[in-house]
């Protein structure tokens, strides 16, 4: 017998039905009562489903036959807890009014009756369920780039088959770039040219496609546990002394620190009044004292002749 939280977490992974989506509803509520083993009580086809024990003799039931009818009753309750807890308020109330007329009057309703007024009630096409599978589900699925394409695929091939249950095929085609338009960006120049790339439209089916997907996958994959080489700009410059951390990579420009040689004629060495290695202080050649004295003892010798 399953727990109560285990009831809980089944309860919760179901979506809600909301008179749109019975088809999803029932394909996941199904699976939830096969795991609390509720399922043959419920919506089991004869000769599987179990039947309400009835005793031998009414007059004299025994132990065993009464444990047998409370263990029954016990599951067709908690069945009815748990359909009943994954609809909506309104459908559950419209669902137990017309599952207690078809018990009759003073009959027990069992989950059976739940199960199968549901499916009369809902399980209909109807323009919204059309929309909704088509537009909510269809139109606005994406393909996940970090998660492997083939579960992601078989998801979308049951939202096809779900539109197809209610009568509406869509051609192969508008499958197809429906499919193409949900991919990644980054995937769709490669995939797309890969899928177009056929003889002919008629060439261009599910198959096609999903197999372009599938290598575009694995290329993926291949260059992930194979990577490129890449080159850091800073790394990859040979340097001489130690090597330098990210703040000195960083920081503004400074200068040299080292002294290069200076080669002799050139550079501030030449300048004058400066001294280079080994070298004196430049001094004018010509004194210009001594030479303005000459040029006025010039001019009075001059005067007096």
């Amino acid at each position: 017998m399953a727990t109560q939280s285990e009831t809980r977490k089944q309860v919760e992974s179901i979506p809600q039905l909301d008179g749109t989506n019975y088809r999803q509803w029932s394909f996941r509520i199904t699976a939830g009562l096969r795991t609390l083993d509720l399922w043959l009580v419920t919506g089991a086809i004869p000769p599987l489903y179990q039947v309400h024990p009835v005793p031998a003799n009414a007059a004299a039931v025994t132990a065993d036959e009464r444990t047998r009818m409370a263990a029954w009753d016990s599951a067709n309750e908690r069945s009815i807890g748990f359909l009943s807890g994954a609809m909506e308020e309104a459908i559950a109330c419209r669902v137990q009014g017309a599952a207690e007329t078809a018990a009759g009057a003073g009959n027990q309703v069992t989950a059976q009756h739940w199960w199968d007024e549901t499916a009369t009630l809902y399980d209909i096409t109807t323009p919204a369920t059309i929309y909704r599978i088509f537009f909510v589900q269809i139109w606005e699925w994406r393909m996940s780039p970090t998660k492997p394409p083939q579960g992601q695929l078989d998801h979308l091939l049951m939202l096809y088959n779900q539109l197809e249950a209610q009568g509406q095929t869509l051609p192969t085609l508008t499958k197809v770039m429906t499919l193409l338009a949900a991919l990644p960006r980054d995937w769709q120049q490669l995939v797309t040219h890969q899928v177009l790339n056929q003889p002919a439209v008629a060439n261009i089916t599910w198959a096609v496609a999903v197999s372009a997907i599938g290598h575009h996958w694995d290329g993926l994959q291949a260059h992930k546990k194979h990577p490129q080489p890449k080159v850091n700009k800073l790394s990859a410059v040979q340097r001489k002394g130690p090597n330098q951390t990210l703040q000195q990579q960083t920081a503004p420009y400074q200068g040299s620190s080292s002294k290069a040689p200076q080669k002799k004629g050139k550079g501030k060495s030449c300048a004058r009044g400066a001294r280079g290695k080994g070298q004196k202080a430049w001094k004018p050649r010509v004194n210009f004292l001594e030479q303005e004295d000459a040029f006025q003892h010039t001019a009075l010798l001059t005067e007096e002749s």
